[in-house]
């Protein structure tokens, strides 16, 4: 069942219900529910080909084709290595719109969970923590953002606290948010994967006893990296058909592999492979006062002596002391890495989906060193 409990009446949608139903049922609901009901609709009906949009956080958007096959493959790998089990409860707070919200109901009607559906926000369980009859979920899936405001807040931490797995993805994890996770009780996991492989393809344990820094393939993915250390991906997940993706990795044992960065992003400073998310983590690590609370990328622009150069933009009006916070970066990092300058935008460009444009905040620091 499909319960869309951020709405006053809380309707509940059978698989009887939507089978039968017509949109005029629906037409009055906010267009995330609306979404919601369309795929659950199409997918109890036996839909046998779905047109899914990107979110265009590493790219143009675009939409990819995916079969009915192809998401059931996903829902089993997912199922086998979680052992999710028939008539669980999740929470679905992701878009319907795009591949993760898609996959929470398709697993939901595949295996005849009790589907808890709210609209896409920043604290999705502070509305829970009202409910007296909400006692946790058994399946969930978040963005960094969702997860580090509920284990901000004691209410919404202890909910979280009641829940069983949680998956997280769609944008990177900071090092102190990692931290953070191993301070509760549900298994966290950490995803990688893509719209074109319906969802994830590998997880990475977060927390208890033995946290993992390395993501290891689901059952039926096969992979190798590429001659520019890409990861190549297949499966039944992608029709038997080799994935060539940008995200640089390295291979670690049988089936296990670390997350360099994406190759779209790489600087190439003087002959130096610098990967802005290894940096960010660097930094997010040095839990410096002034960047606890914000949001910050390692972007680059134009040198003429090295090629190019790594900068930080920080999502604020501005910085007390810069020189000496460009200073303290320059000693905790590794030589050729630190940023040369530091630029404040007052406000990140996002995409639908709510990740970070980095080729957004590209243009935007390039047009900003042109006119100073």
């Amino acid at each position: 069942m499909l319960l869309l409990a951020d709405l006053p009446e809380q309707p509940v949608w059978t698989a009887t219900h939507l089978l039968h139903a017509e949109p005029a049922e629906w037409e009055n609901y906010p267009e995330a529910h609306q979404m919601a009901l369309q795929f659950s609709q199409a997918w109890l009906r036996g839909t046998n080909a779905f047109c899914i949009p990107t979110s265009g956080s590493t790219g143009i958007p675009k939409s990819i084709n995916l079969s009915r096959q192809q998401i059931i493959a996903s829902i089993k790998a997912s199922t086998t290595a979680l052992c999710l089990q028939q008539g669980q409860s999740a929470l679905v707070c992701l878009h319907p719109r795009y591949i993760a919200g898609i996959m929470m109901l398709a697993r939901g009607w595949e295996l005849g969970w009790q589907m808890y559906f709210v609209a896409p926000s920043a604290n999705p369980l502070g509305l829970f923590v009202r409910q007296s009859w909400a006692k946790g979920f058994d399946f969930l899936a978040l963005v960094p953002l969702q997860l580090q405001n509920t284990l901000e807040n004691e209410p919404e931490k202890q909910l979280l606290d009641r829940c069983g797995i949680v998956l997280v993805g769609g944008a990177a994890l900071s090092a102190v948010l990692e931290r953070a996770t191993r301070q509760v009780k549900p298994a966290i996991y950490a995803t990688f994967g893509m719209t074109e492989t319906a969802s994830h393809i590998a997880l990475r344990r977060l927390n208890g006893p033995h946290p993992e820094a390395d993501y290891y393939l689901l059952p039926g993915i096969e992979a190798h990296a590429d001659q520019r250390s890409c990861l190549v991906v297949r499966g039944e997940v992608t029709q038997h058909q080799w994935i060539v993706t940008n995200d640089v990795v390295q291979f670690t044992g049988n089936n296990r592999f670390k997350f360099l960065g994406r190759a779209d992003w790489v600087i190439n400073s003087g002959g130096v492979k610098i990967f802005p998310e290894q940096i960010e983590q660097h930094i997010h690590s040095l839990q410096l006062s002034f960047l606890k609370e914000k949001r910050f990328i390692i972007a680059s622009l134009p040198d003429e002596r090295l090629g190019s150069c790594a900068v930080l933009a920080i999502e604020t009006e501005s910085v007390p002391d810069k020189k000496n916070l460009l200073a303290v970066l320059r000693n905790k990092l590794p030589r050729y890495h630190a940023p040369r300058d530091i630029f404040c935008l007052p406000q990140f460009p996002t995409t639908p989906t709510g990740k970070i444009s980095r080729k957004d905040i590209q243009q935007m620091l390039i047009r900003l060193s042109q006119s100073s």
